[in-house]
């Protein structure tokens, strides 16, 4: 005899045999049993979840010898021929390839003629969203009183292209993909049946892989059994499948995630070799990124698929964020995008890769964490002083207690990514013991190095009036380090998470001309701040120069103060001297012999920063240093334009 697939050897024969469908098989089984069929009905689902063998049961049990019956008996004359497909009283029509008027026609002219061998004519229609309008048109009438010897089923995949008069005229069941654990049960009882060797790990990938259609995992078990001499394994599935394996997916992730691209284009390289194909793996990134959002949010700590047991992923998705991973996938389905109009989809995943890494284009993500991590810290502190408040033990308030304290506490978290191995001790790297006492304020004459917080019940805007009436007595220049220095003598870090959490909301607030002026303040990022006086550090070197222009300075500050509703003071700097700086000042922090020592820093000398005067002689100046940067970028396809061009 010749052979058979598997999917048609075990394809389900009674309404018991149907996997994952209890909902459908239950409701039909009353039904038979209570002899309450419907002329019509409408099945729609997936592919492989059984629609056509529902209706195929349905076909044998209303003509079953033995009816009125819940499951046809498979052993009469008439079950035995609808099986086999020998009974001309079921007929299964492809909508796909008959989805004419005239066929229509002719099916409607036949329903009249009494069934040869059982009670019923039963019509399958297949695929039945793929007939036109026309030939829907002429089955309405046939469809909503065919004779009563006649029953329509019709399958379809996507039921949202069948008319609204034909859903009106139908029963409709909906059919859902199959659970894991059903098709699992399901291939495991073809396994034990064919005497198949296949690994575990193996057999749930095929059932993964499926998603949902029990025919293509059954398909596809026929497939890798017809494939491997030996016992079948995981390495069998993924050369018939083409897809790539978990671990060198997890390695290519990890070597992206660590800015190793070398590395992961070698191993891309050795995928492409083993003849993978560029789509399926863009694919492949995006599902696999797909699962680190899942087991992240929904499944943490989950066993169920195969990939969750794999230590190295669970590793990594713990390392990743979701800003992260999202930003990943947008690449990737842009990238997939381009595939399907190339050749070379190697060079697009390449391209990819490097755009993965890619500092500037990360830059809003890596932002996001950062104030997610700011956000978490805070929290992290406020638990703190509640456990200890629970404790008995003093606490500051978070605005209270003395300058002194609260200057420390700033300092020593402002820069919370910088470290200085040199220049702290080990014990200087540990916490900061509790305090069982209140600290008593410092008995200290205030000069002019010192911060005018205000009294205790002062208003904070009585206090930013104050910080503002004493720094604007100086004379600063352009990057002046002396403001640099009161900024971060002064800083308070309370009140620069609180501006954080509003910088981008700036451009909501703008309007008008603001709107652009708005773009470029989030542009920066706030690097430290007393409240009043702004450092907001950017990129370009140019870009500093043009903002601390005295008119757009002007402007800037003209919003910013309309936002946060009070006096502002801004100074844009480079954030490639702001790491410098900013390592400096914790290092003579930690030296300090002075609680109260106010820290001066080496003065800033760069070429490509700019002294402004206050009036406009020198904007030429800036323009040409970013038009010298924006020809170092481009070359000399970058032209000037002249007034009157």
């Amino acid at each position: 005899m010749a052979y058979q697939a598997l999917y048609r050897t075990y394809r389900p024969k009674d309404f018991d045999e149907v996997a994952g469908q209890e909902h459908i098989t239950k409701t039909f089984k009353n039904a038979l049993a209570n002899e309450k069929i419907a002329h019509a009905y409408l099945f729609s689902g997936p592919r492989g979840t059984g629609k056509t063998s529902v209706a195929k049961i349905i076909a044998k049990a209303v003509n079953c010898e033995k009816a009125p019956i819940a499951n046809p008996c498979n052993v009469c004359e008439t079950c035995v021929g609808i099986t086999k497909n020998t009974v001309s009283d079921v007929i299964e029509i492809d909508a796909a390839s008959n989805n004419g008027v005239d066929e229509i026609r002719e099916l409607r002219d036949k329903v009249k003629y009494l069934p040869g061998v059982g009670q019923y004519k039963v019509y399958i229609i297949d695929e039945v969203h793929m007939l036109s309008i026309s030939a829907f048109n002429a089955l309405l009438k046939t469809l909503e009183e065919p004779p009563k010897h006649v029953i329509f089923i019709l399958a379809t995949t996507e039921p949202h292209k069948i008319p609204a008069t034909v859903h009106s005229r139908c029963q409709r069941f909906d059919f859902r993909g199959i659970a894991i654990q059903d098709m699992m049960s399901k291939l495991h009882e073809i396994v034990n049946k064919e005497s198949i060797d296949i690994d575990e790990d193996a057999l749930l990938f095929i059932a993964e892989s499926a998603e949902g259609g029990l025919r293509d995992a059954i398909s596809l078990l026929d497939q890798v059994y017809s494939y491997s001499d030996d016992a079948i394994s995981l390495a069998d599935v993924h050369a018939i499948k083409g897809t790539v394996p978990h671990e060198a997916m997890t390695t290519m992730a990890t070597e992206i995630e660590h800015d190793e691209i070398p590395k992961a284009v070698e191993i891309l390289d050795t995928l492409i070799a083993e003849g993978k194909e560029g789509h399926r793996m863009a694919e492949d990134m995006v599902r696999f990124y797909r699962d680190v959002l899942m087991y992240r949010t929904v499944e943490k700590g989950s066993k169920d698929k195969l990939l969750y047991r794999h230590e190295p992923f669970v590793a990594l998705a713990d390392k990743l964020t979701d800003a992260r991973v999202f930003h990943y996938i947008d690449i990737l389905h842009d990238t997939q995008q381009k595939i399907r109009y190339t050749g070379n989809a190697k060079l697009y995943l390449e391209l990819a890769f490097i755009k993965m890494v890619d500092q500037e284009a990360k830059r809003h993500v890596v932002q996001t964490e950062a104030l997610a991590d700011v956000r978490a810290s805070l929290e992290a502190l406020e638990q703190r002083f509640e456990r200890l408040e629970h404790d008995g033990v003093p606490t500051p308030e978070r605005y209270g207690g003395t300058k002194q304290t609260r200057q420390e506490d700033d300092a020593k978290r402002m820069f919370d990514d910088v470290t200085d191995d040199d220049a702290a001790s080990p014990d200087e790297s540990k916490d900061t013991p509790e305090r069982s006492e209140e600290p008593k304020p410092a008995e200290k004459e205030p000069d002019d190095t010192d911060v005018d917080t205000g009294k205790a019940d002062e208003a904070p805007s009585d206090k930013f009036k104050a910080l503002y009436a004493k720094y604007t007595k100086r004379n600063y220049r352009t990057f002046d380090i002396r403001y640099i220095e009161d900024v971060l003598n002064s800083a308070d870090r309370e009140i620069r998470i609180d501006m954080v959490k509003k910088w981008y909301d700036i451009e909501r607030f703008a309007e008008g001309d603001d709107v652009e002026i708005s773009k470029l303040i989030t542009e920066g990022n706030l690097a430290a701040t007393n409240g009043v006086m702004l450092i907001v550090t950017y990129d370009s070197y140019p870009m500093c120069n043009r903002l601390m222009s005295p008119d757009l300075k002007k402007r800037i500050i003209d919003l910013l103060e309309r936002y946060f509703n009070h006096p502002i003071m801004f100074m844009a700097f480079p954030a490639e001297l702001w790491e410098g700086i900013s390592r400096e000042y914790v290092k003579k922090f930690r030296q300090r012999k002075s609680d109260e020592a106010f820290i001066k820093l080496e003065p800033v000398d760069h070429p490509k920063l700019i002294e402004i005067r206050e009036n406009h002689d020198d904007y030429t100046d800036i323009e040409s240093e970013s038009l010298k940067e924006a020809k170092d970028l481009f070359g000399d396809i970058v032209k000037t334009r002249q007034e009157g061009d």
